[in-house]
């Protein structure tokens, strides 16, 4: 058998899918954790296994279907595998001319990035220094949940580098600043359009030996995928920022997923970092999305003081705004495209670090 990337289209329902596959739907229900057959929604990512000659594929291949704005760049960067390699098994004419709809046979090294997720699951890579107790209020949890959802974990031997799984509450919170009695500060940069000043802001980073978080989008991911690399080497903290940068309170649950997770992929495949950091384009969101965001594992990061970079105020007004509203804790929102902000940043470290002030990523300053 093999497995079909399918995007469900407006009118579907399983058992049409099913028919047009080949398929049963207690096999699609099954591989894709679907409780109720009869709820699917339009624009969300399903699994359905198919019988190989019916695809014309090699046994145990992925198949995925090409969605509008799909390359066969962006398909080898979601898949982690090369466009030759794509090229070899597949009888495309024209690498230029994919549509919509058409199926794609993946060569057999190709990491499906759309799984059926684990609802409310965060896959947390241990840290140096972490402890028990310090995780669980990270991720507004308790250590007994942490226990339960981790048998065999002993508490009083973390290991940094170890896997563990961490479980979201239900109504999920945004988050606006870390730990208020640590007189640690988050430098944030959300990266969406243009490469812009990044290789500036990480030499003044690397000069100062800070670690920040950056928010990348999918557009940015696949369009500077030596920059994303660079971020990663210098050992920055990477998040998830939405794929194509839409108002996330203005689509539809599905279509949010799938900017998460086609951004997961991308980050994955590119840093090869596992991302749980998500940042809303513009600062929109409700509690349905907050609800959407859990459950595919990711905590919402907003900001405590906008440095308003993005209005090009100048340097001294993006110094002043920052060190005058400046508070332990404090997650700095700013942008890697605007010139400004890397001719303010070296002042703008230097008067916080006179003020007492140390640099985190955003999880070391949730750190309690």
């Amino acid at each position: 058998m093999s497995l079909l990337i399918y995007t469900v289209q407006p009118a579907d329902n399983l058992f049409e899918i099913a028919r047009m596959y080949g398929s049963t739907v207690d096999a699609i229900t099954d591989v894709n954790n679907i409780v109720n057959p009869n709820l699917i929604y339009p624009g969300s990512t399903i699994l359905i296994p198919v019988e190989e000659e019916d695809i014309e594929s090699p046994p145990g291949s992925i198949i995925y279907t090409v969605q509008p704005g799909d390359t066969l760049y962006i398909i080898s960067l979601l898949f982690g595998v090369s466009i030759d390699s794509i090229l070899e098994i597949n009888d495309i004419a024209n690498p230029s001319l994919i549509y919509p709809g058409m199926k794609i046979v993946l060569p057999k090294e190709a990491v499906n990035p759309f799984q059926p997720i684990e609802p409310g699951i965060i896959r947390y890579t241990i840290l140096p220094n972490d402890t028990i107790s310090r995780i669980a209020r990270r991720f507004g949890t308790s250590i007994q949940s942490i226990l339960d959802a981790n048998p065999g974990l002993d508490p009083f031997n973390l290991i940094p580098g170890n896997e563990i799984i961490i479980t979201i509450p239900e109504n999920a919170v945004a988050i606006y600043k870390g730990n208020p009695s640590k007189k640690m500060v988050a430098l944030t940069f959300d990266a969406t359009y243009g490469d812009n000043q990044t290789y500036r802001i990480l030499e003044i980073l690397r000069n100062n030996n800070i670690k920040a978080t950056f928010f990348l989008s999918g557009i940015w991911l696949y369009n500077f995928p030596d920059l994303v690399r660079a971020i990663a080497a210098d050992g920055h903290e990477i998040g998830n920022h939405s794929y194509t940068h839409p108002h996330m309170s203005q689509i539809t649950l599905p279509e949010v997923d799938s900017q998460v997770i086609r951004t997961e992929a991308l980050i994955k495949n590119i840093a090869g970092t596992d991302p749980y950091l998500f940042r809303p384009p513009y600062g929109e969101y409700n509690q349905a999305f907050l609800n959407a965001l859990a459950s595919l594992g990711y905590l919402t990061i907003m900001w405590t003081i906008d440095s308003i970079d993005w209005k090009y105020p100048g340097p001294d007004q993006i110094i002043s705004r920052v060190v005058d509203n400046i508070e332990p804790g404090a997650i700095i929102l700013m942008h890697q495209s605007v010139s400004q902000t890397a001719d303010a940043l070296p002042e703008l470290i230097a008067r916080l670090k006179e003020l007492g002030y140390s640099f985190g990523t955003v999880t070391q300053v949730l750190d309690y």
